[in-house]
């Protein structure tokens, strides 16, 4: 059966660096409101936000952990957002990535109580889902036996040095060279073993 691969060069990232913030005590925060908190980021969609600077943590994807993480924060009555902790955990990966991620949104219209700012508390839900090609292509690596360490990816005999998709319908054949072959064809930074593939003709990977 043909399998559906989607490739993606996982590329280590430098430890999160995690904004806190803190609000005085004298700080009133409104429970019930007369108009909600609306995010103002670019994109305005709070999934599209998420989507475009999601990092998929690596050894959460080679893990093959999903889960909604829940956090909470407050958008102070100027419109920026303070505080933000884990209410709803699945992962410490993800938990950080979820935290990193709402800590970028920083651009809201308050929350309102008779045409007057106030401080509101929010929950946002940070989904993390693994596609189905994705799965398969962690899958591949398991079967080879290429989960320790992530092996070289080569497109169409170019070495993927970034975040790349190549749909089931656009792949001709996968390869997987091990050992001293690897090596040998591609020097010492296919030690942990390349995968090979091959694009049809004419549909070139998405970038």
């Amino acid at each position: 059966m043909k399998k559906s691969l989607f490739f993606v060069l996982l590329i280590v990232l430098p430890a999160l660096i995690l904004t806190s913030f803190s609000m005085a005590q004298s700080v009133v925060v409104q429970s019930e409101v007369d108009k909600a908190p609306v995010f103002k980021g670019k994109p305005r969609q709070l999934d599209r936000f998420l989507e475009q600077y999601m990092s998929y943590p690596k050894e959460a994807r080679i893990d093959l952990i999903e889960g909604m993480v829940e956090v909470s924060a407050i958008i102070a009555d100027n419109g920026k957002l303070l505080e933000p902790q884990i209410t709803k955990s699945v992962d410490a990966l993800l938990d950080a990535e979820a935290l990193r991620l709402v800590s970028l949104m920083q651009d809201w219209k308050p929350a309102r109580i008779d045409g007057e700012n106030v401080n509101c508390k929010v929950l946002i839900k940070v989904p993390f889902k693994l596609s189905e090609d994705t799965k398969m292509l962690i899958q591949t690596l398991h079967d080879h036996g290429l989960t320790e360490k992530m092996p070289l990816f080569v497109i169409d005999g170019k070495i993927v040095k970034e975040y790349i998709e190549v749909p089931h319908y656009n792949v001709k054949s996968v390869r997987v060279l091990k050992g001293e072959k690897a090596v040998q064809r591609f020097g010492e930074q296919a030690k942990n073993g390349v995968v090979i593939v091959t694009t049809k003709r004419g549909t070139p990977p998405v970038w």
